[in-house]
């Protein structure tokens, strides 16, 4: 049996906020937020609809991914929640089932006020048991201008509460979103980003299915090519080069490692504020010696960055990517393909000691990257800096094998 959130029992003031939410987008969080400015609610509760009766014909995202998306947009909001009431529903999801379900889980005494477009607004004579809907709750709606007279008309007529949101009205749709994804036109100012991220994970809207297939890979390459630099897209064709050329002496997966090796500077250009900003988002968790030298955070940024703006999901991945910089203590093959690639791929400029790095890294690629550690770790030192601990611990285990 379908049930609300279990608050819903205390709370004397909800505004339900419906619709199918495909995508939802920053329009209906302006709406959402306005709600709880004007209104004063406890809870404004989204209620993504399961099986619309008013789009039977059209194909709909599967319920648990709006929902998904919902959760993890609103989250952060304080008043701000979402139920499953709707999509675990079987069958149709009729607004008066719904309300009057909710009337019985409140307080006697509960105000209910519904959040809805003024086109449907004006449409409720024709849904199921309206005249019993438009008596047990409040309605709340958006009105453009110049439709004050038929509000009046529409609240005289049916006897109803009918309040105006004072809130900016945002021309945004959902299926503008969804046909912009399928052209890939840019829609990150148009909805959530923890909505964006979870639809380009989950392959939602056309968004590209992280495959890591040929046509992924040219995609990604293709994207990278802009927002790079001419200088550091070129070191990031050399170490594809390279990882490519030390997986098939070892052994390693080639496609990972030139995917490893393709986005492993993709936040390199970033500046030092929008990374410390990035770190906050991505919940990356930095120590004292990343704190001041950031421009070391850009190997955790990018495994996230490969995650959310090239759709790459695979671990092995953006492990190599995330600790392509400093190494640690238990490094795979393919951290140290990308690691090493990364130290001697051949735009390279002249450096000490890249000439015996090269003249080791296809006879012993543990010996080659002790070299390079080890330089890194003294010229560190004669800038009286210390080598990261990751960096200790990799030399170390290298040095054991």
């Amino acid at each position: 049996m379908e049930r609300f959130n279990d608050y819903l029992d205390r709370c004397t003031r909800v505004a339900v906020f419906g619709g199918t939410f495909d995508p939802i987008h920053n329009g209906h969080l302006a709406i959402a937020e306005a709600v709880l400015h004007q209104f004063k609610p406890q809870k404004v509760l989204f209620m993504p609809a399961g099986s619309p009766p008013h789009k039977p014909n059209k194909p709909i995202t599967e319920a648990e991914h709006r929902y998904q998306m919902i959760l993890q947009t609103i989250s952060k909001t304080l008043g701000l929640d979402v139920s499953r009431f709707e999509i675990d529903r079987v069958g149709s999801s009729y607004t008066i089932d719904t309300i009057k379900a909710l009337k019985a889980t409140c307080p006697s005494n509960a105000t209910i006020y519904f959040i809805l477009g003024y086109d449907m607004l004006l449409d409720i004579p024709n849904w199921r048991n309206s005249k019993e809907l438009l008596n047990l709750c409040e309605f709340i709606t958006v009105a453009r201008p110049g439709y004050e007279a038929d509000l009046k008309q529409f609240k005289k007529t049916h006897n109803a509460k009918v309040h105006l949101l004072e809130s900016p009205l945002l021309e945004i749709s959902s299926t503008y979103i969804r046909e912009s994804i399928k052209q890939d036109r840019p829609v990150s100012a148009l909805m959530p980003i923890e909505a964006l991220n979870y639809a380009k994970l989950n392959g939602l809207y056309d968004f590209i299915v992280p495959d890591l297939s040929k046509a992924h890979f040219d995609w990604a390459n293709n994207r990278l090519k802009i927002h790079l630099s001419p200088r550091r897209y070129k070191h990031s064709m050399g170490v594809v080069i390279e990882a490519e050329k030390l997986a098939k002496h070892y052994g390693a997966d080639t496609n990972k490692a030139r995917w490893a090796a393709l986005l492993h500077d993709t936040t390199k250009e970033y500046g030092a504020n929008k990374k410390r900003a990035l770190c906050k988002r991505w919940n990356i968790e930095t120590d004292k010696i990343i704190d001041a030298h950031i421009e070391l955070a850009h190997g955790l940024l990018g495994a996230e960055s490969a995650k959310y703006d090239y759709f790459v999901t695979d671990k092995e991945i953006l492990q190599a990517i995330g600790f392509h910089i400093l190494g640690h203590k238990n490094m795979t093959l393919l951290d140290k393909i990308i690691l090493l690639a990364d130290f001697i791929e051949p735009y390279r400029d002249d450096y000490y000691p890249l000439k015996e790095m090269r003249e080791y890294a296809y006879v012993d690629i543990n010996k080659a990257l002790i070299i390079g550690l080890t330089a890194m770790r003294d010229i560190d030192a004669s800038r009286g800096k210390t080598l990261h601990p990751w960096s200790e611990d990799a030399l170390k285990t290298l040095s054991e094998i």
